[in-house]
């Protein structure tokens, strides 16, 4: 396996375990489309930008699920309520999910629709078999925060047909 590839799986291992710490369960949210997660410069599609503070995130994202790490310790990220999120402190904030066939989709629907426990998703979206009958993207929208303010955004996706390399069927 060479690094590139390495890292690609681990990243994309760490991100799925902050979804599992979110759950498939009932509640409500807005499912992102893939506009939320395009970035011009430093500001998101939402005019969220850099040296903004919490009024303009809350603003912009209290329809979201948000998840919350600190950024100086090895913490995961958890889902906190938008208004109790510690701004203040050195976090990094997570706005995710995933994208079947190019739908965006919650978790909760991943698991309802193919009638699975939240400990199976995992296994799910990195089956070859699913792989080969879907493609599964996962897009996020980061921002870092220090001292109130918004100090980085950044946006990504991790393709899971690529990082699992699906092999054709033979």
């Amino acid at each position: 396996m060479n690094i590139r590839s390495f890292h690609k799986k681990l990243m994309a291992l760490l991100l799925f375990g902050a979804l599992l710490l979110t759950g498939c369960e009932n509640r409500e949210q807005q499912v992102a489309s893939a506009e939320l997660f395009e970035l011009d410069g430093d500001t998101t599609n939402d005019g969220v930008s850099v040296g903004d503070g919490k009024k303009e995130f809350i603003k912009a994202y209290s329809d979201y699920v948000v998840w919350a790490a600190y950024t100086d310790t090895d913490s995961s990220y958890i889902v906190m309520s938008i208004n109790e999120i510690p701004y203040e402190d050195n976090i990094s904030t997570l706005i995710a999910n995933f994208f079947i066939d190019e739908v965006p989709t919650s978790e909760e629907d991943l698991c309802e629709n193919n009638e699975i426990d939240e400990s199976d998703l995992y296994s799910l979206l990195s089956s070859p078999s699913y792989l080969r009958a879907h493609e599964v993207i996962y897009r996020y929208l980061r921002f870092t925060w220090k001292d109130s303010v918004i100090t980085d955004i950044d946006s990504g996706e991790f393709n899971y047909n690529e990082t699992y390399e699906v092999p054709p069927d033979e």
